[in-house]
């Protein structure tokens, strides 16, 4: 007994401790039970009272006074056992003083277990009360006990495992089930002391390697004290179960009905089962007029057997989950009037039984901004893209006729106007796309080009520009010749794109070269500066669908999206590269025609 006492108390799980650590813990432990031994004995002596009073008819009373002597006497001796231990402090052997508070509490557990032998009585009332009352105090004892779970072991089956066995032996069903209760309550007992048991040795273990952090493990223990109470509280929980239900359940729905959203509930068999605020407002009807109904009620006629075709077939696919986000679906008003909606669906079981949430959301008034927003949209479009073409012409003409009859300068300024002008042309159309702003809505022509002259032509086209900045455009002499194939439109747009943004980075007074070349079945347009490369940080955005911080001059283009997305149109890939001996890289990929004949370019 001393052996196995002091191995449970020296260490958790049977982990290695040092002599001088083990034995500091196990003095820490043994402090610990005398520390919390003068409420448990308070709360004996007045249930010892309770028992007496309650249980004075049910048994002799010959014995239960006999019991309550033998009770009064145990407890006299345990609160004397506190005072001579707080008395002799300074001459404490840990070991003894353990061994005597498991004596007495062995002692304590074996009158209590008494009662169910000596004090059993032969009404069924007094044996419940009874059986309560060893059980009540064997929870309370955990508390008190479980510094060192050989005590708690030692209290708990000394009370609960006689009551136990009289219960079995008592014979009849109620008996036998009050029996395996009390087992299966001696179990969690004594799994609970097992588990406080660790966590005051760990507690202990970390005052004893750091003295500083004292309170931070006095606020742990409070913690392992506040855990042991909120056991206790379980079984009355489990009283308060239905208010709590009943307390939740309005909570969800009131959540449900103040949700912007509606949201609607169907069993297996396609009923309705609950509507929000928002859902009876979108369709116009009232609670009671619609719960219970087909959940085909409030689809279009005409669309009812396929909404009803897929229901079925997704419930009888037991398992499976099915759904949607964002889908956009005809609902019908209690009025007749058929709306968009958009609808988001979910799987759900409940207990055996599957069904689905449906999340509808009103967008009438969006699908009427969305229009409205088109139809702005495309008069702009003409309303600017006219009298820019027609501007266009007339710059153009004027550059193809005046040449022989304006001076040098004044050509040079004709051209730079009509530069300009295309440039503002693409800006326009550009603007006009940012609403659609994916290739895949560009419309495009595609046809066999020669690489070398498309880029000698955004070369030419962007030279007078390259020219108000000090800066000079060159195409390589010895670019290929490899045929691609494309819309020219827009990858002149999107050559214009990178050659802008390489025109603002060049310094002034430099020179960018423009190059043709093949690479394993893809045709690439390379155009490179000498000045100073971008920033990680600004590679990282470069070609984002969003303003374009990083580029040094404020006023440069922020579109190389749009490259991006006519390049992807067209299979290739675009993108930036630092120069190892300075300056920056932009190059645009574009697979090479497969057709065998380049004579129709």
């Amino acid at each position: 007994m001393d052996v196995a006492f002091e191995h449970a108390s020296a260490g958790v799980e049977g982990a290695p401790t040092a002599p001088l650590e083990a034995t500091e813990l196990h003095r820490e432990q043994v402090r610990l039970l005398y520390a919390n031994l003068p409420p448990g004995l308070l709360v004996t002596a007045v249930n010892a009272a309770i028992l007496t009073f309650m249980e004075w008819r049910a048994v002799p009373q010959a014995r239960i006074a006999g019991w309550l002597l033998l009770m009064v006497l145990v407890t006299v001796a345990r609160y004397w056992l506190i005072g001579y231990y707080g008395r002799a402090e300074g001459a404490r052997d840990t070991a003894t003083w353990g061994r005597y508070y498991a004596i007495a509490t062995g002692a304590a557990g074996l009158v209590w277990g008494a009662t169910a032998v000596w004090l059993f009585p032969q009404a069924l009332l007094p044996q419940v009360f009874l059986f309560f009352m060893l059980t009540a105090m064997t929870a309370g004892a955990v508390v008190s006990f479980s510094a060192i779970f050989a005590v708690a072991l030692l209290f708990v089956i000394s009370v609960l495992g006689p009551l136990a066995l009289r219960l079995f032996l008592s014979g009849g069903r109620f008996h036998d089930a009050m029996g395996l209760v009390a087992v299966m309550f001696m179990g969690v007992m004594l799994l609970t002391a097992r588990r406080v048991e660790r966590a005051v040795a760990a507690s202990l273990r970390l005052r004893f390697e750091n003295r500083d952090l004292i309170a931070s493990l006095e606020a742990e223990k409070a913690a392992i004290h506040r855990l042991n109470e909120d056991l206790r509280r379980e079984v009355a929980l489990h009283s308060r179960t239905a208010d709590d239900l009943k307390e939740r359940e309005t909570y969800i729905r009131a959540v449900l009905e103040h949700v912007e959203e509606g949201i609607v509930t169907v069993d297996g068999a396609g009923r309705l089962r609950s509507l929000n605020r928002e859902a009876l407002r979108i369709f116009g009807y009232k609670e009671e007029e619609i719960l219970g109904s087909h959940f085909s009620q409030l689809v279009p006629v005409a669309e009812r057997a396929e909404y009803t075709r897929f229901l079925e077939r997704q419930i009888e696919q037991v398992g499976v989950k099915f759904g949607g986000h964002g889908l956009e679906v005809n609902g019908l008003r209690r009025d007749g009037t058929v709306f968009p909606m958009e609808l988001g669906l979910s799987a759900m079981v409940v207990g055996s039984e599957r069904g689905f949430v449906a999340v509808t959301r009103d967008v009438t008034n969006r699908r009427r901004s969305e229009r409205l927003k088109g139809e702005l949209v495309a008069t702009l479009g003409h309303e600017i893209r006219t009298p820019l073409t027609s501007a266009l012409g007339s710059l153009g003409l004027l550059t193809e006729t005046a040449t022989t009859k304006l001076a040098g300068d004044d050509v040079r300024l004709l051209r730079i106007a009509r530069s300009n002008m295309e440039r503002l042309a693409r800006t326009v159309a550009e603007l006009l796309d940012v609403d659609n702003n994916h290739a895949a809505t560009m419309k495009w022509a595609p046809a066999p080009l020669v690489l070398a002259r498309l880029a000698e032509d955004a070369v030419s086209a962007d030279a007078d520009y390259a020219q108000v900045r000090n800066v000079r455009l060159a195409m390589d002499p010895c670019s290929s010749a490899a045929v691609i194939h494309g819309d020219r439109g827009l990858l002149l747009r999107a050559l214009s794109h990178l050659l802008i943004n390489a025109i603002h980075l060049a310094p002034a007074h430099t020179t960018i070269e423009v190059a043709t070349a093949t690479e394993m079945g893809v045709g690439v347009v390379s155009i490179r500066d000498c000045g100073a490369a971008l920033s990680v940080d600004a590679r990282a955005h470069l070609f984002d669908p969003h303003p374009n911080a990083q580029v040094r001059d404020p006023a440069a283009p922020r579109s190389l999206w749009v490259a991006r997305a006519i390049a992807e149109k067209h299979g290739g890939t675009v993108g930036y590269e630092a120069r190892e001996a300075g300056g920056s890289h932009f190059f645009l990929r574009v697979p090479l025609f497969a057709a065998t004949s380049a004579g129709r370019v």
